[in-house]
C-alpha cells in the first residue's frame, strides 16, 4: 500500500511539474508574441525621435494612423470615380471633380520623418513621377516605402510614401513641391532636347513679318522638320508674368567661363558670336552645358510682366548628350555695353563667312546671376527644338543706341527686328529664383 501511495504521489508532482513547465512556456511564448506585436506596431506608425509608447498607446495611435490612410484613400478613390463619371454620363456642370487644369499637380503631407506625396500628370508626363523618386532617393537620401499609379482616362493619380531622415527643421523642409517639379522637369523635359537640331543658318527662307506662309505663324509650312514651331507645346519665347511663377531658393547653377578663340559672322537673321575653344561651362543640377555661341535679338524676345525691352542676348549651351542650356540677358537704353564695345570693329566688318576675332573673354558678359526666370522651352527661330533649358536673368542691364544699330545693320535686309511673338504656356510651371526668400 506504502509503494502504491508513493507511485501516486510521485506521479502528481511530476504533473504538477509538468503543468508549470507549461505555463512557463505558455508564458515566454505570450511575451514573445508581444514584442513581435509591438515591433509591427511601431514599424506601422511615424518614426520619429520620441520616447517608445507602451502598447495600449501605439494600439491607439496605430489605429489613428490607419483611419487617417484610409480616409485619404477614400479622398482619392472618390476623386478618380467623379472623374471617371464625366465621361459616361451627364455630370452637372457645378460638381467639382477636383482634376487640377494644369498639370502636373503635386502635394505634400507630413507625418514625423514620412512624406506623403500625392502627384496627378497626364499620360504623356507619367515619368516624372519615376524621376521624382530617383531625385528623393539621390538628392535627399530618402527611403521610399511605398510608390503606386492609376490612371483614369488619360489622367495619372500617382502616390508615394517615403521616409527622409530627421533634421532640425522637419522632413518637408528639405523638399518642396515646387522643388521636386523643378528637379523632375528639367531632367525630363531637358532629355528631349537634340543639338544637331541646331538653330537655322544663314539664307534660311523664313522672316519675323506679319506673313502667313513665311512669318512665325507659318514657319510649320516652310519645312516638314519645323512643324513643331507652329504645334508644340513648350515653345519659346513666353511672358515672364509674377502671377504665375513659383517661388524657390535652390543652388540652381554654376558658371565657370574663361577665354577661347572666336570668331563672328552674319547667319542672315542674327550675328553670332561662335566660340572655338573651350570657353568653360554652364552646371544645372549637375548638368554640365559647354559654351557654344552666343548671339542677339532686337527688340527682346522675352517680356516680363508684359514689357518688351531694347535688346536680348542668348548664350547657347550644349552638354555631350545634345541636352541644350540658354541663358537670355534683357537690355534697355543706356550705357554702352563692355561686351559689344569690344565686338564694335568686328561687327563693322562682319560677313556670310567667318571672321577671327582672336580670343573673346565671356566673363566680359556681365550680368547679375542671384534672381532669374527658368522654365522648360524651345529654340526661338527654327527648327523651333523642344526641351531646351531656359534661364533669364531677372536683372536688365544697358545697351547704347549706337550698339543696337550696329547689331541691325550686320544682319540682312529684313531682319534688323529679329524677335519671335511671344508663344502660349500651356499650363507650363515657370520658377522664380530669389536667394532672399526664406524657407519654411
Amino acid at each position: 500500500m506504502t509503494t502504491k501511495k508513493n507511485k501516486m504521489d510521485q506521479s502528481l508532482s511530476n504533473t504538477s511539474q509538468s503543468r508549470s513547465v507549461d505555463r512557463k512556456t505558455i508564458e515566454k511564448n505570450r511575451r514573445i508574441q508581444m514584442k513581435a506585436l509591438s515591433s509591427e506596431l511601431n514599424a506601422l506608425l511615424p518614426q520619429t525621435s520620441r520616447a517608445p509608447l507602451t502598447l495600449p498607446d501605439q494600439l491607439d495611435e496605430a489605429a489613428n494612423y490607419i483611419k487617417k490612410l484610409q480616409v485619404n484613400m477614400e479622398k482619392m478613390t472618390e476623386r478618380k470615380r467623379k472623374l471617371a463619371a464625366t465621361g459616361s454620363s451627364s455630370m452637372s456642370s457645378s460638381v467639382d471633380v477636383s482634376v487640377p487644369k494644369r498639370l502636373p499637380k503635386i502635394e505634400i503631407q507630413e507625418t514625423g520623418s514620412i512624406l506623403h506625396i500625392f502627384l496627378v500628370t497626364s499620360v504623356e508626363h507619367k515619368f516624372i513621377f519615376y524621376e521624382i523618386i530617383s531625385v528623393l532617393s539621390d538628392e535627399s537620401g530618402a527611403e521610399i516605402t511605398h510608390a503606386g499609379s492609376s490612371t483614369v482616362d488619360d489622367t495619372v493619380f500617382h502616390t508615394l510614401h517615403c521616409k527622409v531622415e530627421d533634421c532640425d527643421y522637419g522632413a518637408s523642409s528639405r523638399i518642396s513641391e515646387t522643388q521636386l517639379l523643378h528637379f523632375a522637369g528639367i531632367a525630363i523635359y531637358a532629355s528631349i532636347s537634340l543639338a544637331n537640331d541646331a538653330e537655322a543658318d544663314d539664307e534660311t527662307p523664313f522672316t519675323y513679318e506679319q506673313n502667313p506662309e513665311k512669318g512665325p505663324e507659318g514657319w510649320s509650312k516652310i519645312n516638314p522638320h519645323w512643324k513643331v514651331c507652329n504645334n508644340g507645346k513648350l515653345q519659346s519665347p513666353i511672358d515672364l508674368t509674377n502671377a504665375r511663377v513659383s517661388l524657390i531658393h535652390d543652388e540652381a547653377w554654376r558658371r565657370e567661363y574663361k577665354p577661347a578663340p572666336a570668331v563672328i559672322m552674319n547667319r542672315g537673321h542674327d550675328v553670332m558670336v561662335s566660340w572655338k575653344g573651350d570657353a568653360g561651362k554652364l552646371t544645372i543640377r549637375e548638368m554640365e552645358f559647354k559654351l557654344v555661341q552666343c548671339h542677339w535679338h532686337s527688340p527682346s524676345e522675352h517680356t516680363v510682366n508684359g514689357t518688351r525691352y531694347d535688346l536680348e542676348l542668348h548664350m547657347v549651351h550644349t552638354s555631350a548628350r545634345g541636352r541644350i542650356a540658354v541663358i537670355g540677358v534683357l537690355y534697355k537704353l543706356g550705357k554702352p555695353n563692355e561686351f559689344l564695345t569690344r565686338l564694335l570693329d568686328g561687327l563693322k566688318t562682319v560677313g556670310k563667312e567667318e571672321k577671327d576675332l582672336g580670343i573673346v573673354d565671356p566673363r566680359t558678359i556681365r550680368f547679375q546671376t542671384k534672381k532669374f526666370y527658368r522654365y522648360i522651352g524651345s529654340l526661338t527661330v527654327p527648327p523651333c527644338t523642344e526641351g531646351v533649358i531656359w534661364t533669364v536673368v531677372k536683372r536688365v542691364n544697358t545697351i547704347s543706341v549706337e550698339q543696337i544699330a550696329a547689331l541691325r545693320n550686320a544682319v540682312d535686309d529684313g531682319y534688323e527686328t529679329n524677335s519671335r511673338p511671344v508663344q502660349d504656356t500651356n499650363g507650363r510651371p515657370v520658377w522664380f529664383f530669389d536667394p532672399n526668400i526664406i524657407r519654411v
